[in-house]
């Protein structure tokens, strides 16, 4: 079982940078007002109250949202929109991802016994995905939870850090009104075998870890020049995690390519019958071959992120949805970051849905508004090893 390390403990304790730049503008403010005070003169206090009544107005969140956070979302929408490529060159099943992640590359490399381990790359990271073997609802055979604290230590093993290490789990409810209509002989004879609350038809786990050369160049040099040290870096880290999770009682399996397409395919929701345009994204939600995506980021995972991470996932095993997907990821400085996609084939389903889990997950977790961050979600709980917020 994965036990809880103290030596290396989750990046929720290092100091978060994320309200430093609004720290240093409320400092800025906050000298200019001084400054037209101590002038005295009536369009200098004027001008001091104009500039703490705008700085006061541009600080209060708007759903959810600061002003400037808020227009900071819309640009990258824009920008996303622009880069969006219509016939990316991939199989039809990663034609979705892969018109948003226009640098989405599948490789592979060999391991110490010549078996074939596949690499993803996206333009500037590369990652390898193993495959909890022995997964249900996130317990060990051993029937222990999987402890998420000790994901922080395989962010830096000898001399390489890896950007991120991801955790993504894909739930599929068991049958409900999202996939059968009321009434439906079948929806009624599943409740009839399986009294009470049902679980899940299908849950997989994966863990994912993304190395950037740009974080351990020397650790790539020392393993050779160009790809081929990038190759050997996560090959050697990805040996070492998988060595890592086994002594603590969690069995995984990496991926070969075709593995890593099939995986691709299935969490990103690829349809085999699929209908033009294959994707686009709206505010509030992205849509991909008929079906519609909501993520929202998860944080405020609090001192047990393993329990409040079990949560969300009994929660989304209720939801009135197709299908989910949660991610749970550590990057070396930063807190953790989460996000769950569900995934319904209407609009009304997704609305549905989506107020099921905010009124169930209250108070467990903090759940961020859903707009402007749909593409950068889904990218965040395929597993990638990327997080909302990159």
């Amino acid at each position: 079982m994965l036990r809880r390390t103290n030596g290396y403990a989750l990046q929720r304790r290092a100091r978060s940078t994320r309200f430093l730049p609004m720290v240093v503008a409320w400092q800025i403010v906050l000298v200019i007002v001084a400054l037209l005070v101590v002038q005295r003169s009536a369009w200098a206090l004027a001008t001091a109250g104009a500039v703490l009544l705008v700085a006061i107005l541009m600080s209060l969140p708007v759903n959810g949202r600061s002003i400037p956070a808020t227009l900071k979302l819309r640009s990258a929408f824009r920008q996303r929109a622009r880069r969006w490529v219509e016939h990316p060159e991939h199989a039809s099943g990663l034609v979705p991802l892969a018109q948003w992640l226009p640098g989405l590359e599948l490789t592979q490399i060999k391991d110490a016994h010549d078996g074939d381990i596949g690499v993803t790359a996206d333009g500037g990271s590369w990652s390898g995905i193993l495959e909890v073997t022995a997964d249900h609802t996130l317990f060990t055979d051993r029937g222990a939870e999987l402890d998420l604290d000790a994901l922080g230590a395989l962010t830096r093993q000898d001399d390489v850090a890896f950007a991120g290490v991801q955790v993504v789990t894909l739930t599929v409810p068991a049958p409900s009104g999202a996939m059968l209509p009321a009434g439906s002989p079948a929806l009624e004879a599943y409740r009839e075998i399986i009294p009470g609350t049902p679980p899940p038809a299908l849950r997989r786990t994966w863990v994912a870890l993304r190395l950037d050369p740009r974080l351990c160049l020397e650790a790539v040099g020392r393993r050779g020049d160009g790809q081929t040290g990038v190759f050997a870096t996560l090959r050697f880290g990805l040996h070492r995690a998988q060595a890592l999770l086994k002594r603590q009682g969690m069995l995984t399996a990496p991926l070969d390519p075709h593995g890593i397409s099939d995986v691709l395919t299935l969490t990103s929701g690829a349809s085999p019958a699929p209908a033009e345009p294959r994707s686009r994204e709206e505010w509030s939600a992205w849509f991909g071959d008929g079906l519609v995506h909501e993520t929202r980021a998860l944080g405020g995972f609090g001192a047990s992120p393993s329990a409040a991470y079990q949560r969300v996932l009994d929660v989304v095993a209720k939801a009135p949805a197709m299908m989910a997907v949660t991610s749970f990821t550590v990057s070396p400085g930063r807190p953790p970051e989460g996000a769950v996609r569900l995934v319904t084939a209407s609009l009304e389903q997704a609305i549905a849905a989506d107020d099921f889990m905010v009124s169930k997950l209250d108070g467990v977790v903090k759940l961020a508004p859903l707009g402007g961050v749909q593409v950068p979600g889904l990218l965040a709980t395929v597993p990638l090893g990327r997080r909302i917020d990159e």
